[in-house]
Order: structure tokens, then sequence, then C-alpha cells
């Protein structure tokens, strides 16, 4: 036995001598009476002083042990071994309970095995014990804190859902040792009840280890040999041609078990009605490919949606991939022509007219369109590729526009000339903060008119879709062309020369602005400055880049997952604006457009198809699919992942030092817990209570 103020025992001993002292200095002496007869007084007499004294001398022992556990209960006694040898005594035990809430959870029985074994855990622990609860997956967390009302934390137990997210096991056990390092004395206990699956454990370090003085145990509820498949990627162009016959989406299918899966259902669904179905046979643990033709299926330019889809298994959250694609009857390209001159064949865009409206049956349909000037913003929105052939000059609001045709998604192409003011471009489309311009131009040197020396293209990326098609030496060489004069640059830091001319200057760069592409070529697009015009691979360049500009825009549609934020880039009109966004269940959500007429919009709780509706203008179409690293539920050794948090020396294991602080509040800790203060002050009220009953019968 100990006590945490001995002074209130010794004071309440010395204080239990008092009523003794005073009963010792009260006695009642006998005096002497002369009666002449006292037969019956004397035996009435004997009989009263036994009766009092023995009534005085339970008063006496009633008072004496009122003092006495008045003083032991202000001392507030408690028993307990010493925090040395038996921490884990420290009055209560602690509890962190991890319940995991990630999709993979969702395979067939097993969250709700979960949540009885997590129930269970909690209903061992007994009333005094503290417990906290964190449900937990990736980017979603819920805790609530130690407290020793058990009943709150099952109803969240039992209430609990799964998410769609993945698995974050790092992030909940160190919220767990960080809840658990504020408690000082006390059995410090994790329990773990998830699928263990080893796609949340990839994170782990050797640092990440509990602090010395916790414990965990892992609840293993998922399955020994799970069954899985899941379709883990789709491969589709963001724009395809209605006309182009061999366009095709290709969904990869892994199987995640062990046994062969044969003749496994794909279904192709195209706005909601389904297009295709084929069989595919898939080994143990590998992926095959189906492969789908999108031109019997779209046939209306228009944006699509659609999904592919296996059958369902246990686990039926990635048994569907969600994917978006933009059809288009032509390429709609519109050329500013910087120089227009009389003479069709001295026209600056004479050439490129010629190239990109004789396409012939061969080649992708082009909707080819010409003006002396930049096209309004409402114009804009209609084209796929804007050519600013030699042009001058242009305002700060027509910059703007260009700008914003970029952003949004459209395809730049800037070819040079004997116009060309690079300081207007420089002011308008340079600048060290996000340039247009993926250069910048320096000076133009060569001589044009007397044609002494030339340079021929040298270098050129034969790994780049536009020069994939000339990388067959017979179907086109760039050297043949000369280039008497061009335009000296500097590739921005977020730009790409993908051809050069034979000195190193670049001929051909690449930049991504926003969700568009700027491709700046630094010589003429007509025969003034050189005489690629004439040979044989520039039609089918100009077309190739063309292609490359509309169809690939900037590079993925975005591929976003559960939990991302999606981006609407609107324009600057826009701005301020009410938009609707509907979520995979329709559910509405009114937002207003930013200054810059976009839109982010975080809500992407579930995957599916997310739309964007503003008055005047066609919807816009986002998906969102699982992250598929889930989808592989094979378990980690539970012995392993010991050994990972706890350590396997005594070294790792070595409990703190216990100083004088940690063990007074071990002893407060105890002393609250076991509550022998309040028996000692109850007693002191019962022998009150009798004592005075007692007292008044005296």
């Amino acid at each position: 036995m100990g006590f945490l103020a001995g002074a209130f025992a010794i004071a309440g001993a010395v204080g239990a001598s008092i009523p003794l002292i005073i009963h010792l200095l009260n006695r009642e002496r006998a005096r002497r009476l002369v009666f002449s007869t006292i037969r019956f007084i004397q035996m009435s007499h004997q009989t009263n002083v036994q009766r009092h004294r023995l009534k005085r001398l339970l008063l006496l022992l009633m008072r004496i042990l009122m003092l006495l556990l008045l003083g032991f209960a202000f001392a507030r006694p408690f028993f307990a071994q010493d925090p040395a040898t038996a921490p884990e005594l420290g009055g209560v035990r602690n509890a962190v309970i991890i319940l995991d809430t990630s999709y993979s959870m969702q395979y067939e029985g097993v969250f709700e095995r979960a949540k009885k074994e997590a129930i269970n855990r909690l209903d061992g622990l007994d009333s005094a014990d503290a417990a906290a609860l964190i449900l937990s997956a990736d980017k979603v967390r819920q805790v609530l804190p130690l407290e020793t009302e058990h009943s709150h934390i099952r109803t969240v137990i039992e209430n609990a859902e799964t998410t769609n997210y993945t698995t974050d096991y790092l992030d909940a056990i160190q919220t767990a040792d960080e809840i658990l390092k504020g408690i000082s004395i006390g059995q410090k206990q994790i329990f773990l009840v998830g699928d263990l699956q080893k796609s949340g454990w990839e994170n782990f370090l050797e640092t990440d280890r509990l602090s010395p003085d916790v414990d965990i145990e892992f609840v293993n509820i998922g399955e020994e040999q799970p069954n899985n498949q899941a379709i883990t990627d789709i491969n589709v162009p963001p724009v395809v041609l209605i006309e182009q016959k061999d366009t095709e989406l290709v969904a990869r299918v892994h199987n995640f078990s062990t046994e062969r899966i044969e003749n496994l259902n794909v279904n192709l669904y195209i706005d909601e009605r389904k297009a295709d179905t084929m069989e595919v046979d898939i080994e143990p643990e590998d992926s095959t490919d189906a492969a789908f033709n999108l031109q019997v299926d779209l046939q209306s330019e228009s944006a699509h949606t659609g999904w592919v889809e296996i059958e369902d298994d246990a686990l039926e959250i990635d048994n569907r991939y969600y994917f978006t694609v933009q059809s288009m009857q032509s390429i709609k390209v519109h050329c500013v022509n910087g120089e227009r001159k009389s003479s069709d064949i001295d026209d600056e865009t004479f050439f490129l007219t010629r190239a990109l409206k004789d396409v012939g049956d061969e080649g992708a349909p082009i909707d080819y369109t010409e003006s002396v000037t930049i096209p309004s913003e409402a114009a804009l929105q209609r084209y796929d590729v804007l050519i600013l052939a030699n042009v001058k000059q242009f305002s700060t609001a027509e910059a703007e526009r260009i700008k914003t045709f970029v952003n949004s998604g459209g395809g730049l192409i800037i070819t040079l000339g004997d116009q060309i003011d690079s300081s207007v471009y420089q002011q308008h489309f340079g600048g060290a903060d996000n340039p247009l311009l993926p250069c910048t131009l320096m000076q133009a040197v060569g001589d044009p008119i007397g044609k002494p020396e030339f340079k021929v293209i040298a270098s050129v990326d034969y790994k780049h879709p536009i020069f994939v098609p000339f990388s067959n030496p017979n179907h086109g060489d760039f050297g043949k062309g000369r280039f008497y004069r061009y335009y000296q640059t500097a590739a921005t830091a977020d730009a790409t020369a993908i051809a050069s001319y034979d000195d190193g200057n670049p001929a051909l760069l690449e930049k991504v602005y926003g969700n568009g592409r700027v491709l700046c070529y630094t010589s003429s697009i007509d025969r003034e400055w050189n005489d690629l015009p004439i040979h044989g691979v520039f039609l089918p360049f100009l077309h190739e880049s063309v292609k490359y500009l509309a169809l690939k825009q900037a590079g993925k549609v975005p591929d976003y997952r559960v939990g991302d934020d999606l981006e609407y880039i609107g324009s600057r009109d826009g701005a301020g604006k009410e938009v609707a966004v509907f979520n995979p269940d329709k559910k509405e959500t009114r937002l207003t457009l930013n200054e810059q007429g976009n839109l982010y919009f975080g809500a992407t709780q579930n995957p599916g198809i997310y739309s964007v509706h503003r008055s005047g203008e066609t919807t816009h179409y986002d998906v969102v699919n699982v992250d598929t690293a889930e989808s592989d539920v094979t378990p980690r050794d539970p012995e392993e992942l010991t050994s990972l948090l706890v350590g396997s020396t005594e070294a790792d294991r070595t409990p703190t030092e216990i100083t004088p602080e940690v063990r007074q509040e071990y002893r407060e800790d105890v002393e609250k817990n076991q509550g022998i203060s309040m028996y000692l002050l109850l007693a002191v009220f019962a022998l009150a209570v009798g004592e005075m009953f007692l007292a008044n019968r005296v």
C-alpha cells in the first residue's frame, strides 16, 4: 500500500487518539450514597451501568475509526507494484483500434468480419480502460480520441462503411503511436483490423517503428487465397476522327489470383449503351489486352463517355474503368496570314493552303479557313488548330485570346518570317512566368536573296509523334530542304527542340501550355526563306503536325483517381458565372467560376463520370477511376509486420527510464482508477450516521 499524501494518514492516526483522551478524562467516578433499602436499586444500577459502558465504548471506537478513516481518505491510498518492475499495471490499458476502410475491404464478407473483430477487441477492455478508434484509408481518416466511454466507439464501428480509397497503414499507425505517446504510464496497445494487403506497406521505412512501450496486434481478416480480376488501364486517344477506321480502345485486364481465368467477358459501353463484347483468357498473376474498334460506335461529332467492364467477382468496384473520347468529322484549322499578296505564289500561305486543303483520300479530313486578323474568342473556340503565319503584331487583347485558346486545349503553330517583330512576340508571349513561346527570339540570320549559303535540318527526333512516319528513310528526307534564313532561338526551360539545323540551332520547338501545345517553326512557311515547300516531306509534315496538335492536345485526358481535384478550364468571360457539377449519382452541386473562368471540384469520393454544365456551352466531362494498385489483395505476413514495426531485439523493446515525475503520475493514475479514497469517505459517512443514531440513545 502507498499514499499520495502520507501526512494525512499520520494526522488521521493522531486525530484518532483525541476521542480516547477525552474519554479517559471524562470517566465517571462512583459516589457513595446511603439508602435504607438498596437491594432493588443495586440490581438495576448494575444492569444500566453495563449497558451504558458498552454504548460508550462503541461510540469511542466509531469516533476513533471515523477520524482514522478520514485521515486515510485524505491521504489517498492505493495498492500497486513498483512501476519499474510492473509498468503494465499502471491503472488502465490504453488501446487504439485501427479499422481499415479502404476499398479492398469491400471484398465479399471481409468488412463485416472486420467490424465484428474490432468490437470483440473493444469488448475485451475493462470499463476503466481507455480506447481510441481510427477509421483509416488513403486521403480520409476519422479519429476518435482516447476515452473510457466505449459505447460511442461501438456505435461508430457498427455504422462504419468502406471507402473507395486505397490503403494507408503508415499514416494510421503513426497517428495511433502519437495518441499513445501522450500516455506516460499504462499498457499501450494497437489493434490493427484489416486485410493487411501488401500495397499498404510499401511506404514503410526502418525509422517508422513504433515507440518502445507500444505493442501491436494484427487482426488479419483477409482471404488466404483471394480471387480478383480488375481492369487496370485503358488506352484510348482523347480525340478520334470518325472517318479513320483503325482507331482502337485497348483495355488491360489483370488476374490477381493463382488460378487461370478462361472465357472472361469484357464489355464495352459507350454513351450508356452496350457497344461490343469479347472474351479473354488470363494466366495466374498476369494481364491481357482486350481491343475494341471505336469507329462503329462514334458516328456523331461530340464528346462521348463510356466504360469497359468485366463480370462481377468478389471485389466489384475495380471491374469497371471509365473513359471519355471526343469524336470529330474533321480537324478545324484556321490560319492568320501575316503577309497576304496579290500574287498567289508569293502569298505567305500559298503552299500551306494547298497542303492542307488538298488532302486526298489518305489524309485526315481538314476544314481549313484563313483570315488576316486574329479571330474573336467565340470564333477561336470553334477551331482545333490556329496558325500564325509571319504575323507582324497583335494587341494585348488578341494575345490574351490566343493564350486562352491554347490553355483550354487548342493547338498553335507559329511560323516566322520577314514581318516578325521579335520584341512584340517577347512582350506578349515571352517573359519568365509561363511564357507561351517555347523559345526566346534573338535575331534572324542568313541571306535569302543571294542564297550563297544555306543550312539543312540535320537532327530530327524520330520518336516524336510528328516524325514517327518519317523514321523509315524511304518515307522522306528532311535533309534535302535548304534553309537560307531563320531565327536564332534559345529554347525555354520547359520546351523541347524536336528538329535542329546542322549548326545546332532549333528548327522546330514544342511546348505544353495549359491543356494545349505550341509549335514554333523558326523559318518561313513559304519559299521566301527556304525551299522545303517544294519537297515531298512538306505536305505530310504539315499534316502530321496538325493531327498531333488536334488529336493529341496535351498528350492525355487527365487521369483522375478517387479523391483528386477535377479541373475545369474555361475562359475569362465566364468569371463569376455559376455552373452545375453532377457526380456519378446525378447529385448536383452549384459552384462559381473563379476570376480566370476556371473551376476546381474536390468531391470525388466515388468513381464514375462527372459533368460540368454551363449555360450556352457544351457539357464538359471528366472521369474518375479507382486506383487499381489496391486490387491486389494479397496479404503480408503478420509476423514479418511485427518485426518491421516492433523490432526483433531486446534493445528495440527497452522501455524508457521511469523518472520521479512518471512514478508520481503512475501513482496518481492507479489511485484514481482504484478509488479507495471514495470508499473510505463513504465508510466515514456511514460511521457518522451510526454514531449520531447511537449517541441519541445513550
